[in-house]
């Protein structure tokens, strides 16, 4: 120790005592260096000593580091320890795991199928409500849309330029508007699905494009600027093969030569349905007139700092300037903010939180069986427990050994779950409707995976700890003489094996009344009349590109050969054509004038949806006249003007009066003629938006007087839609080669799709129902099985002293259904409070439909007594004599 030179030789002796002289060496050797470091720069040796020693403190403050290290190392040590342990703990569990592979093999998949379907719809939430919108800054994009009278609207052209001039919290406005277009030259005709936009859209949107540029240049925004568009990844790699001098060629859209300018990824596609995006071009001239016309969706980016409550209030303040400007236009006007997310996802926030509260029942009834199997299994364990505590094990350390292995056997049916859910995921945006916005967002991510194992996790502890709080108690030689005469339930197993059915049953009655409840929803919705009848009649969409059809004599020429053509077409008992097809939502709405009545105020004017049809469009479609005439093929460009009204037009706006005859004006028109007419029949009411939507008010023109380029045709005929679809394929290519049809289906599934949401959600929720009765099923057939099992004796004893097989069956279902009719009122009380959230997605049934709940619990109850009876049964059938031989 002599040998330790200057300032080590100090501390070496000032630590001298201390147990750890390791630590005191390697402390003193930091000093040595520090001041050696110091000499390096200049310092005297008797200087740098100081200056490390005031560095480093003094030799308490050295004591002080030693020991902050020996507790470091104390630490790290029982860390070590505890690891092994559980490592040992876990290797112990899998050969437990292992000697009874039935009940590991059941425990597995039940925690497999319940784990795996909380990841797969947690994947659908996650993709659709949680995950970031692929835009830069994605909670500073905002849709901006007009209000009228409260409700929300579409914008005009010119009060859209107007917003853009004067509002002072976006950063940009984009407008855009749905159009499409007929692709020719690359293979067959094909219907693109495209929006004008705004030239800087994607600017706004913060989207890059993969191929050449994202906006369009001020000259191509300008009106009767050169044609361009820009196309969507999807469509440039399906139909152009990925070409990669697709940027700057040409490619012919509706007949008109049009230039490619780039490819919009489709990740950061928007509206998703897009295929193709053009300028958003007006006529300068025209643009004041267009005031009265909406039909644009409004996108903004917020500025940095600016609040959705100083943006509201901004809009809000234009409106009310515009209002007073224009006051025949704008009256009863406004405007709001609505973020994109909530614009995109918004209906459906509630639906798939009710599904994601569904599936987390599943997952809670999971645990609660394997916890009643893990209790069962623990009971024989018993034995073993009480020796392993004779020996010395203390309670926590038992407890955790069986903790372990719930948790161990938790995370290999977490593995499992993670491949049902990558199956489950898969399925489920397969089949999910494609009405339900991002979809292409939800698959399994590294988010998700970390959901599973806290899932896996959490419910190996829950279903683990109850068995082990059960088995482990102090009272040895109770358990050690029990063992010696067999197993015996004891009352706090069975009272915990009791909570858990009860459980287990009262959370199916919440599944099964939600699933109820969409259920009769759902059957309500598909009774309601739609207005026409859909049953062996096909549809599909034309449009007629502005390039070729550039007059409404020629649109109306070719109407009239295509519909001959297709009359002709054997099957086929009529064809129409209408602007929109009812249960789409597509139309637009006018405001209008009756003659003879005094003009409405501003803002007052009554609006109907405005439909143009061709003569045999009703017929076709199924549509009662109830009063008046139809349109008829004299009904021709310079004869009287005419229109049809429908049952909810004249309740609206006709009370008490005959609307036959009367002449209406309608607020739109062109060349200097006003749509309308005189009323000469009332039609029946049809379902334009939806089937939970009442009928609105609507307006027929006949489209011999007001032809449109864009129009759905309808075929009635015999069952084989395909076979006509084929020939009316046919007849639309030998008068134009270069149209393609487009949305092609039958009229029934017309009304699928329209439903295919509630299906959707009903279908999820009755199969997560029809999970937990089963599981129910087989936790209240466990707990009875097992308790018939403890009480053999008894019931031999019964038995023989003269008790009847049906007494004793009636005594063991007594106790199961005592069981189901606990869980069964616990249910129904928690339903009633549950459902309530359900409101939205019901149609035609209250939240607490009497109906249902007394299915509900008439289903239930014949589960559980099936589930008691099967045991019962067995227990009738025990031989006095060998229960007493076994016992």
């Amino acid at each position: 120790m002599s040998r330790v030179p200057g300032i080590r030789r100090a501390f070496w002796l000032a630590l001298s005592r201390r147990a750890d002289r390791e630590v005191a060496e390697e402390f003193a050797f930091h000093l040595e260096m520090r001041a050696r470091a110091l000499e390096a720069r200049g310092w005297t040796p008797a200087a740098a000593r100081a200056e490390a020693l005031r560095l480093f403190g003094d030799v308490e403050e050295a004591r002080t580091y030693c020991r902050r290290v020996d507790e470091r190392r104390e630490r790290q040590t029982m860390r070590l320890e505890l690891l092994q342990e559980l490592r040992q703990d876990a290797a112990f569990a899998l050969r437990t795991l292992r000697k009874t592979p039935g009940f590991t093999a059941v425990a597995i998949l039940t925690l497999a199928l319940g784990i795996g379907a909380n990841t797969a719809i947690f994947s659908v939430v996650r993709g659709i409500l949680l995950r970031p919108l692929p835009f830069a800054e994605p909670a500073r994009l905002v849709v901006v849309p007009a209000l009228y009278n409260g409700t929300r609207s579409t914008v005009s052209p010119a009060n859209f330029y107007d917003w853009r001039a004067e509002n002072g919290s976006f950063t940009g406005m984009a407008a855009l508007t749905g159009n499409s277009a007929v692709l020719t030259g690359h293979g067959n005709p094909e219907r693109l699905t495209g929006f004008d936009a705004s030239p800087d859209l994607f600017r706004i949107l913060g989207v890059r494009a993969l191929a050449g540029r994202s906006v369009f240049t001020p000259d191509e925004g300008a009106f009767q600027g050169p044609h361009v568009v820009l196309l969507r990844e999807s469509l440039w790699r399906t139909r152009f093969g990925a070409d990669p001098g697709i940027v700057g060629s040409t490619i012919v859209l509706d007949g008109v030569p049009t230039t490619v300018v780039g490819v919009v990824p489709d990740q950061g596609a928007w509206p998703s349905k897009a295929q193709m995006w053009r300028p958003l071009t007006f006529d300068p001239k025209e643009l004041p007139k267009t005031r009265g016309a909406v039909y644009l969706t409004v996108v903004a980016r917020l500025r940095p700092g600016v609040t959705l409550e100083r943006a509201d209030a901004d809009m809000r303040a234009i409106s009310r300037r515009l209002e007073q400007r224009y006051p025949e236009s704008d009256t009863h006007a406004s405007a709001t903010v609505v973020p994109l997310r909530e614009w995109i996802v918004g209906n459906l926030r509630t639906p798939l939180l009710v599904l994601l509260g569904a599936v987390g029942f599943v997952l809670l009834i999971v645990c609660a069986n394997v916890a009643n199997l893990f209790l069962v299994r623990a009971a024989a364990r018993e034995p073993e427990i009480a020796v392993r505590t004779a020996l010395g094990a203390g309670r926590a350390r038992l407890v955790r050994q069986l903790v372990t292995e719930s948790t161990v056997l938790s995370l290999i049916g977490g593995i499992g779950g993670v491949l049902f859910a990558l199956w489950g995921t898969r399925a489920l945006v397969r089949v999910a409707p494609a009405s339900i916005p991002r979809l292409d967002a939800v698959h399994v991510d590294a988010l998700v995976l970390a959901f599973t194992l806290v899932v896996s996790v959490l419910t190996g502890i829950v279903f683990g700890l109850i068995p082990a709080r059960q088995v482990v108690r102090p009272d040895l030689s109770a358990t050690l003489r029990e063992s010696g005469r067999g197993s015996k339930a004891r009352p706090g197993s069975r009272r915990a094996r009791g909570v858990l059915v009860v459980s287990e049953v009262a959370l199916a009655v919440m599944l099964l009344a939600g699933a109820g409840l969409l259920i009769r929803s759902f059957h309500q919705l598909t009774n309601v009349d739609p207005g026409f009848r859909p049953e062996h009649a096909v549809s599909f969409e034309l449009a007629l590109p502005e390039a070729r059809y550039d007059s409404v004599d020629r649109q109306r020429a070719f109407v009239h050969q295509l519909t001959e053509r297709l009359r002709a077409i054997p099957g086929v008992r009529s064809v129409g054509a209408s602007f929109g097809l009812p249960l789409t939502g597509f139309g637009f709405s006018l405001s209008f004038e009756v003659q003879g009545r005094p003009p409405a105020k501003p803002g007052e004017e009554p609006v109907a949806d405005v439909r143009i049809i061709t003569p045999d469009y009703l017929k076709a479609m199924g549509i009662p006249i109830v009063r008046g005439r139809g349109f008829t093929p004299e009904d021709r460009e310079g004869a009287r003007q005419v229109v049809l009204v429908t049952e909810a037009t004249v309740a609206r706006f006709f009370p008490g009066e005959d609307p036959i005859g009367r002449h209406i004006t309608l607020g739109w028109g062109r060349d200097g003629k006003h749509l309308g007419g005189d009323v000469i029949g009332v039609v029946g009411d049809v379902r334009q938006n939806s089937l939970a939507e009442a009928a609105e008010p609507e307006i027929y023109a006949p489209y011999d007087q007001w032809p449109v380029e864009s129009f759905n045709v309808v075929m009635r005929g015999s069952p084989e839609g395909t076979a006509i679809l084929g020939a009316a394929r046919a007849a639309i290519r030998d008068i134009d080669p270069d149209l393609a049809m487009s949305s092609v289906r039958t009229l029934d599934a017309l009304v699928a799709e329209s439903v295919a949401q509630p299906r959707f959600y009903m279908t999820l929720l009755a199969a997560f129902a029809v999970v937990a009765l089963l599981l129910s099923a087989i936790g209240i057939y466990g707990v009875i099985a097992y308790l018939v099992s403890q009480r053999a004796r008894e019931i031999g004893i019964r038995i023989a002293l003269g008790a009847s097989r049906e007494h004793v069956v009636r005594m063991v279902v007594r106790q199961g259904a005592a069981l189901a009719v606990t869980g069964i009122a616990i249910g129904i009380a928690g339903a009633l409070l549950l459902t309530r959230l359900m409101t939205s997605l019901l149609f035609g049934v209250t939240p607490s439909d009497p109906a249902t709940f007394g299915a509900v619990v008439v289903v239930l109850g014949a589960v559980a007594l099936l589930a008691s009876w099967v045991p019962a049964r067995r227990a009738a059938r025990v031989d006095p004599a060998l229960a007493m031989r076994a016992e």
